[in-house]
């Protein structure tokens, strides 16, 4: 049999790129197992490369979540081309209550899982690329879960993870520090060191993680004086721990949240107003100045909670209408808005309308106007932009979601 023509064996592979790197992310990891020749190209540096070339205008799908119930899901965006929600791939890992997911790192994927029956264990993962891996036992005692931080390279690919514990705090002349435990899936171990923290009673509850750096957001209180955020970043440049009041602070009940788009944290604030509402929003540039985005006044009468804003889009915010119940999407520069009503009539997203109005009025309390509410937080669990693998510590093997689940069920008979 003659050979093929290596010109048109080359023309052949470059067409079927041309096409396959136009398919979302969900098809393209079918193609992987078609041969090896598949497998490469589609693993290659180049094919990664140009298939966000050719999504970069195209939304990731994302979540945005309270623990482990969802508000608002994007899981049709066109380039992962999910069947269902995110959450759903976290609620087959629980498995009758035996596991937990605790936190999220930002916009890459990863999560941070712990068994809550028998011997303790954490995993670090991609529940929809159904990939973990086991975290070794943190060295200190009495220590606690801060949150997880990834290391992404120029296209927002992991490269890296990095799982954060604190211990309890401590005086030393005069300076309150606070214990840190951190371990890195470069090296696969644990590192210790103490930073002086500048709040006196910091809140380690549902930070957010972004570009290598958790941020923990600090009600005002008679300790930590006015609202604001602690700063700790583990992949720049080396810093202390520092703290960054929120701008424009006041009562006049006024609803806040933070949330991050774009890769910037955002801080976003809504004031009642006679014939409508005043619609602020910052971003924080450099971890150091809030830079004000927007100030629009929206012709809607009744307290509108900010819930959070689109991942990839800046211009885009949610609200919570604590009047009428319902929530609503807004585009700061056009002005236009959409109103979300039954779940069932969207198919690309899911809006789960019961449980935005039962945590909605807990957690962000309509016309109160406390010195100590401090601003929303809803956990945004964005998926990365391309599908690379879990990044596996030295020594550590990678455990797919069904043998992890078969060796919990066999640990516990």
């Amino acid at each position: 049999m003659e050979k093929p023509n290596n010109t048109i064996t080359d023309v052949l592979e470059g067409i079927v790129t041309e096409i396959l790197v136009r398919l979302p992310l969900r098809s393209i990891s079918r193609f992987k197992s078609v041969s090896q020749t598949w497998k490469s190209a589609i693993e290659s540096v180049y094919f990664r490369r140009l298939f966000v070339s050719l999504h970069q205008n195209t939304s990731s799908s994302w979540s945005l979540l309270l623990r482990k119930e969802e508000f608002i899901d994007f899981h049709g965006c066109g380039t992962w081309g999910l069947p269902k929600s995110l959450g759903s791939y976290i609620q087959c890992m629980e498995l009758d209550g035996k596991f937990e997911y605790m936190w999220f790192s930002g916009s890459n994927g990863l999560i941070l899982m712990h068994r809550k029956l028998g011997t303790w264990k954490n995993y670090v993962g991609n529940p929809v690329l159904q990939q973990w891996v086991e975290i070794p036992a943190c060295p200190g005692s009495y220590t606690f879960f801060c949150g997880v931080v990834t290391g992404v390279d120029e296209v927002g690919v992991v490269l890296s993870f990095k799982v954060v514990k604190s211990g309890n705090m401590f005086l030393n002349k005069g300076e309150m520090y606070m214990p840190l435990y951190v371990y890195s899936s470069e090296t696969g171990f644990w590192i210790h060191k103490e930073v002086v923290c500048p709040v006196r009673l910091p809140n380690f509850y549902d930070p957010i993680s972004l570009n290598g750096t958790l941020y923990f957001s600090q009600r005002g209180d008679s300790y930590n004086r006015r609202p604001g955020l602690m700063v700790l970043d583990f992949y720049g440049k080396p810093k202390d721990c520092h703290f960054i009041p929120l701008p424009d602070h006041a009562l006049n009940r006024n609803k806040t949240c933070l949330a991050t788009s774009s890769g910037f944290v955002m801080y976003i604030k809504t004031l009642a107003k006679p014939g409508g509402n005043l619609l602020k929003v910052w971003r924080l540039i450099d971890d150091s100045a809030w830079q004000l985005m927007w100030e629009v006044s929206i012709p809607f009468i009744g307290c509108y909670a900010p819930m959070s804003m689109h991942p990839f889009d800046r211009n885009i915010v949610y609200l919570w209408s604590h009047d009428n119940c319902y929530l609503m999407s807004f585009n700061l520069q056009t002005q236009n808005y959409k109103i979300f009503g039954d779940e069932s009539k969207h198919h690309d997203c899911y809006i789960n309308h019961r449980t935005c109005e039962k945590h909605m009025y807990k957690i962000s309390r309509p016309y109160s106007v406390s010195e100590y509410e401090g601003p929303i937080i809803l956990q945004q669990w964005v998926l990365s932009r391309w599908m690379q693998s879990v990044p596996r510590p030295p020594e550590v093997e990678m455990i797919d979601t069904t043998s992890l689940l078969s060796l919990v069920v066999k640990n516990e008979e």
